[in-house]
């Protein structure tokens, strides 16, 4: 009979790397969910006439790691994931790299039931980070890596005695507030009773050529023009349709400041995304029935000179 594993008592750590190819123990764990990283073993065909049924031979060309995370936030690994899916870290902030620099790479230990694999050189190609209200702050995280390291193979890592002692984000005091474009983060008042926001941060890697210096696994990738969206979605109102005209509708195209803030239990350790100049490209709401009118609205953080397009703020309860 088949020893069949369940997801139940999987184990996800992760590590920031000094340096690409150097795998390194894990020291963060991951609240996960679920996940979706697959090895994909690439076999080419010579392509010749001598089998007339089907093909002679496959040999291994290329082989591509990558996939999915799912997490609930929470304080753990909250610095681990901004540093290594934005670039940059100055002191509890993070923001996005500039051109023609690396984004960090990490380690990541799994274990599914018990059989651990490690996956190193993983680079994070996007995240989007869902806030809804009344719920938890949940984050997908869209990955590429190398290669699959089995226990007891050169380079394997093992799980550490990592646990969680700080709750998870939620969004039970958390506040959206907007001003007009390019307003300082400290003079913003003006709120948004939203029902979700999603923000999602897209580095556009782009996958390194194959090499002579390749051999099976790619080079580590290079982020392209990143892309910055924010979403929510939001009861009808006329407050909604006043932010429309002003930042939809207005023939001058102004942007408007964004700024999330959401906390665990404890309102001093709490998470601020902050995005001075949004381009609404989209808003409004229509009548599906009796009820309260569904609306929505959705833009892309710009970069308008020398202001970061976002800033993710990571406040620790000292």
């Amino acid at each position: 009979m088949g020893n069949f594993k369940v997801g139940s008592g999987s184990v996800c750590q992760a590590a920031k790397q000094s340096a690409w190819g150097t795998p390194v123990t894990p020291s963060v764990l991951l609240n996960m969910t679920g996940e979706s990283i697959t090895v994909t073993a690439q076999k080419g065909d010579e392509g010749n006439l001598l089998a007339s049924k089907t093909a002679a031979q496959r040999d291994l060309l290329a082989i591509v790691t990558e996939g999915g995370i799912d997490v609930v936030l929470r304080p753990e690994f909250a610095d681990w994931l901004f540093e290594c899916a934005m670039g940059v870290k100055t002191s509890n902030k993070y923001t996005l790299a500039p051109p023609n620099q690396n984004l960090p790479v990490s380690t990541i230990v799994m274990s599914r039931g018990g059989i651990v694999k490690t996956y190193p050189d993983v680079t994070i190609r996007s995240i989007t980070l869902t806030a809804p209200a009344q719920d938890y702050v949940r984050v997908s995280l869209d990955l590429v890596g190398t290669e699959e390291i089995a226990a007891g193979e050169t380079g394997a890592q093992t799980l550490q005695s990592l646990s969680f002692t700080l709750p998870s984000y939620r969004c039970t005091q958390a506040t959206l507030l907007y001003a007009a474009g390019g307003t300082a983060e400290s003079s913003m008042s003006l709120s948004l009773c939203v029902e979700e926001t999603q923000i999602t941060i897209d580095n556009s890697v782009e996958d390194s050529p194959a090499t002579y210096c390749s051999g099976l696994y790619n080079e580590q990738p290079v982020p392209g023009l990143r892309v910055v969206g924010v979403s929510c979605n939001i009861p009808y109102s006329a407050e909604l349709d006043t932010f429309r005209k002003t930042y939809l509708l207005d023939p001058e195209a102004p942007t408007v400041a964004l700024k999330l803030v959401f906390t665990t239990a404890n309102p001093d350790e709490n998470i601020e995304i902050y995005c001075p100049h949004v381009t609404i490209n989209e808003a409004g709401g229509n009548v599906g029935g009796p009820g309260i009118i569904d609306a929505s609205f959705s833009g892309e953080a710009l970069s308008v000179g020398s202001a970061e397009p976002i800033t993710v703020t990571v406040n620790h309860d000292a």
